[in-house]
């Protein structure tokens, strides 16, 4: 997908994806689910805080997110390629739904305990597996390569829009005598579901597998997609520098509520505060990479935006102060949002159609590892402090990066810089 100034590929306007109706019903949909997970986040983080008082156990609610899913995310790249992706996400969504309904209902009866928050993270991790690779192949399907870096970078808009909707509702809700964190899973259900009826006016005619002449076994299927990666080293730098900016940065939201009350000594206003100040950069940055600036730099945002994530959770390792946080926090939501967005678009517009969903099933294991992590992480930051922690997570995603960026600047790399080169 070549991107040059003056090209039709540069879309004329931020939301010039939002013109295709069927990935319009998609786009509202994620907006939906993306408001129960950040709001269910914040109240589950909490809890699982309160109900343990470390950061051990913190760490142990993503580490079973990451078991789970680093089994099943492959799996889901794979029936990404051979099913029908409406259908996969219209399930995936309406069993989001069903699990809000079981958490509120353990909140509200008074029988949720820390068990519960464990199982809850490995349902997740299975319904994950499957919604993310079938929705971004979806999407690509839906807008044509043309539109591949907006549509991406409009739902990261969508992610990051609910990073502060999210933590406010959660923190009213939670605050509320009359609601607490029950309130937050039934807002939750209600938006899961409402998400599932409009995936379900999505047209039939799309995301069809397919042919079965074509299919293979799965297995064969897993190792092509592999095979193809190891052919192209480009993709699988991309694809490894997600993987361990992913496991090791995105560690920073697991100890966030650790971070809020251990180091600034604040409640679950400030944990709240913290995530929602986070969103406010990333949105800002996803609305100007949507337009045409994402389209002409793409490899520039990529690395850029990769060092100032490393440098973010450096700095937040050693804010002095509560609001000196929250300005770096801000500049960490605006990387992580340039990074995610930019390294998910280079990698569509660098496979061809078919690879889609097992390259969004590999994308998805640096979530994995970063599950995998939160544990090793929690206890390291128990015994050796959660700032000293932080930077170590920073530093390791800041090289990372830079070690790509040389790579690719060295002989052979790719000599443009838009999405497409």
């Amino acid at each position: 997908m070549s991107s040059k100034a003056g090209t039709a590929d540069v879309p004329a306007s931020t939301f010039a994806a939002l013109r295709v109706g069927p990935f319009r019903l998609v786009w509202s949909a994620t907006v939906l689910y993306f408001l129960a997970i950040f709001a269910q986040t914040i109240a589950r983080g909490w809890l699982a805080h309160r109900l343990t008082g470390t950061a051990t156990g913190l760490g142990l609610v993503t580490l079973a997110y990451g078991a789970v899913s680093i089994v099943f995310t492959p799996i889901g790249g794979v029936m990404a390629d051979r099913w029908d992706k409406r259908r996969v996400t219209i399930v995936a969504v309406g069993a989001m739904a069903a699990l809000s309904l079981a958490l509120f209902v353990a909140t509200a009866t008074g029988i949720l305990t820390y068990w519960m928050l464990l199982l809850a993270s490995g349902i997740e991790a299975v319904i994950f597996a499957f919604i993310v690779p079938s929705r971004m192949a979806l999407t690509v399907e839906l807008v044509g390569p043309s539109l591949v870096h907006n549509a991406v970078a409009l739902s990261q808009i969508s992610m990051n829009l609910n990073r502060i909707v999210g933590p406010f509702v959660a923190g009213v809700l939670m605050a509320a005598a009359w609601s607490g964190p029950a309130g937050v899973f039934a807002v939750g259900t209600a938006a899961c579901a409402t998400a599932t009826v409009l995936l379900m006016r999505v047209p039939t005619g799309v995301g069809l597998p397919r042919p079965v002449s074509e299919r293979r076994p799965p297995l064969a299927e897993l190792r092509s997609g592999l095979q193809y990666v190891r052919a192209n080293p480009p993709l699988g730098r991309l694809l490894g520098t997600s993987l361990v900016v992913t496991m090791f940065g995105f560690s920073y939201a697991t100890f966030l509520p650790a971070v809020a009350e251990e180091v600034f000594g604040r409640d679950a206003d400030g944990y709240a505060t913290m995530a929602a100040t986070v969103a406010v950069g990333g949105l800002a940055a996803a609305l100007l990479i949507a337009g045409r600036f994402g389209a002409r730099h793409g490899w520039f945002i990529q690395v850029l935006s990769g060092v100032g994530f490393g440098v973010g959770v450096i700095g937040l390792g050693l804010a002095p102060s509560f609001g000196v946080a929250l300005v770096v926090c801000t500049g960490l939501g605006a990387s992580i949002a340039g990074f995610q967005s930019m390294n998910a678009t280079l990698v569509m517009a660098s496979a061809e159609a078919s690879f889609h969903g097992r390259l969004q099933s590999m994308l998805q294991l640096g979530f994995s590892c970063y599950g995998l992590a939160g544990l090793p992480l929690g206890l390291l930051a128990d015994a050796v402090g959660l700032r000293r922690t932080m930077i170590a997570m920073g530093i390791i995603c800041a090289l990372t990066v830079g070690a790509s960026a040389r790579r690719r600047s060295g002989p052979g790399g790719p000599g443009r810089d838009s999405v497409g080169g």
